[in-house]
């Protein structure tokens, strides 16, 4: 699936996925400002969770104002993937099956290793599922 097909990703799976796609992971400037328009309240208990589960991927200058242009492209989509399973966490969602739409691939090795690692963990406890596109459907990421 090219990179850029975002509508051909929601007209065939809106319905059934949360879809996070890495050219269009957030609406806003900043951590905050995703989490205020996500949660419709400012929560800076849930924001520090997010920059402290950051720092764990050596991304030491997050912070809830910085922009996410000056994180790299790899940074971005951890964050975006940790501000998703905090959000799930602190709203109590299960059973989510999460679509990640070129995330992966933008993600260092030992950074994809943890964040699989972390996807056991919201499997487990929330019973989220995992997926990638691939030519002709999609694929259930394989966890640890």
């Amino acid at each position: 699936m090219a990179v850029s097909d975002i509508k051909t990703l929601l007209n065939a799976y809106d319905g059934q996925y949360l879809i996070l796609d890495y050219n269009h992971l957030f609406v806003s400037g900043s951590l905050r400002e995703e989490v205020w328009l996500l949660r419709r309240a400012d929560e800076p208990a849930l924001v520090s969770e997010i920059l402290e589960a950051a720092r764990t991927f050596g991304i030491q200058e997050a912070s809830a104002e910085k922009g996410f242009d000056t994180y790299s492209g790899g940074q971005q989509a951890i964050l975006g993937c940790l501000l998703v399973m905090a959000l799930i966490r602190a709203g109590g969602v299960r059973g989510i099956k999460l679509l990640l739409s070129n995330v992966m691939d933008s993600i260092s090795g030992e950074n994809r290793r943890r964040l699989r690692v972390l996807f056991t963990e919201m499997a487990a406890s929330h019973g989220l599922r995992f997926f990638t596109p691939r030519e002709g459907g999609l694929r259930e990421l394989e966890l640890p």
